[in-house]
C-alpha cells in the first residue's frame, strides 16, 4: 500500500514489495518534472507499440478529467489500476498535480481485503472520493458483500479499458454514486468522453470532454484536442455523431467478417448474446475459415465446462445470419500485455490445435 499527502510525501506500508518499488520510482520521477513518459498500446486490436507523451499533452489530459469530474485538492483518489499501463498512471499523476490525497493499492485480488486497515481513509473521505476499475475489477467487487457499501463513499466512478456487459450495466444501476464509463485509448491519454451509467438520467451516447473535436471518416471516429496536440487523430471505432459533443460508438472497424455474402458486425452480435445468454465469463466471436461460407461466425467462450444448449438457444432467440455456427469452449484465453482478451491469438492457439 503506497499513501502520498498533499505535500507530496510518500508512505510505503510494503517497502519490499517489487510493484510498490515501481509505483514509488514512478511518482518520484513525475516528481522530478520528467518531460515525457514511454507507455505501450494495449495491444487488444494489434501489435503492442512504444508511444512516447509529453508532458505538456498529460496534463491537458489532467486538467480535462479535473473539470469533468470537479476534482481539486479537497478529492481523495483511490488508484486499483496497474501503474504499467496509462490509466493507472494517470491516476496517480492526476493526484499529484492536484495536490490531493492518494492511496495507491495493488490491482489484483480482493480490493476490500487489500486495503485492509487503510479502509478508514475512503469512509473520511466520504463523497470526495475517486475510484477508476476496468469492468472485471467493478463486477467482482460487486460479487463481494461489502462492495455496494465501499463504492458509495465515491464522489465519482469512472470504468474503462473494455466494455461494460449488459449484466454489469444493470448491477451498477444499484450503486448510489454516480458511475461514467469512458471512452479513449492510450494515444488520447486516457479518456476524452464519459457516459453516466446510473442515476435518474443515464446518458444514451458518449459526451466529449471540454476542448475535444470530433467526426466521422470513412464510418470512423475521429478526434483532436490539447492531449492530440490539436492533430486529428483517427480511430478504429465505427460511430455515429449525434451532435458536436455527442456520439453513439457501433463497434470496431477491424470487427467486420464476410459471412456468405453477409456483413457482420462482431461487436454488435457479441451484445445481442450478451443479453440473451447474461453470461458472467469471457466470451467474444470471431470469424474463421470455411469452405461454404468463406468465413463462419464463431463463438468462444472461457469455461472448462460445455454446454450443447448455447447453440440452440442463440439460434432460437437471433436471425439466422446472426447466430454463430460453431460454439467453443476453452478453458482459458490468450490474454493481451494488458490484460485484455487477445481474441486473434486465442482463436489461432485453438485453430492450431485442432488441425
Amino acid at each position: 500500500m503506497i499513501f502520498v499527502s498533499q505535500e507530496g510525501d510518500i508512505i510505503n506500508s510494503q517497502p519490499n514489495d517489487t510493484y510498490f518499488q515501481e509505483v514509488k520510482e514512478f511518482i518520484l520521477e513525475w516528481q522530478g518534472g520528467v518531460e515525457y513518459l514511454t507507455v505501450n498500446t494495449s495491444g487488444s486490436t494489434g501489435t503492442p507499440k512504444a508511444i512516447s507523451l509529453s508532458r505538456k499533452q498529460i496534463l491537458a489530459s489532467v486538467h480535462q478529467s479535473q473539470k469533468a469530474f470537479s476534482l481539486n485538492e479537497e478529492s481523495f483518489f483511490l488508484c486499483n489500476l496497474s501503474v504499467h499501463f496509462i490509466a493507472g498512471k494517470l491516476m496517480i499523476i492526476r493526484a499529484l498535480e492536484l495536490r490531493a490525497e492518494l492511496l495507491i493499492v495493488k490491482p489484483d485480488g480482493n480490493l476490500i481485503d487489500n486495503l485492509g486497515s487503510f479502509g478508514y481513509m475512503i469512509d473520511q473521505k466520504r463523497g470526495r472520493c475517486f475510484m477508476a476499475f476496468v469492468p472485471l475489477q467493478l463486477q467482482n467487487l460487486l460479487e463481494d458483500s461489502r462492495g455496494y457499501n465501499l463504492l458509495a463513499m465515491a464522489g465519482s466512478i469512472i470504468i474503462g479499458g473494455a466494455a461494460v456487459s449488459a449484466q454489469l450495466e444493470k448491477q451498477i444501476k444499484e450503486i448510489s454514486s454516480p458511475v461514467y464509463a469512458t471512452f479513449g485509448m492510450t494515444e488520447t491519454i486516457t479518456h476524452f468522453a464519459i457516459k453516466r451509467l446510473n442515476g435518474d438520467q443515464p446518458d444514451d451516447y458518449f459526451r466529449v470532454l471540454q476542448g475535444t473535436k470530433i467526426k466521422l471518416e470513412e464510418g470512423k471516429l475521429c478526434v483532436k484536442n490539447e492531449c492530440t496536440n490539436q492533430n486529428w487523430l483517427i480511430t478504429n471505432d465505427l460511430a455515429e455523431i449525434v451532435n458536436n459533443d455527442q456520439f453513439l460508438l457501433k463497434g470496431r472497424a477491424d470487427r467486420v467478417i464476410n459471412s456468405g455474402g453477409v456483413k457482420l458486425h462482431l461487436d454488435e452480435i457479441e451484445q445481442k448474446i450478451d443479453k440473451i445468454l447474461k453470461l458472467k465469463i469471457p466470451f467474444f466471436c470471431i470469424g474463421l475459415p470455411d469452405s461454404k461460407l468463406g468465413e463462419k461466425l464463431v463463438l468462444f467462450i472461457e469455461s472448462g465446462q460445455k454446454d450443447p444448449t448455447i447453440i440452440s438457444t442463440l439460434k432460437s432467440k437471433m436471425a439466422k445470419f446472426e447466430a454463430p455456427k460453431e460454439v467453443i469452449f476453452l478453458k482459458e484465453f490468450k490474454l493481451t500485455i494488458t490484460g485484455k482478451t487477445d481474441k486473434i491469438k486465442t482463436a489461432h492457439a485453438y485453430s492450431v490445435s485442432d488441425e
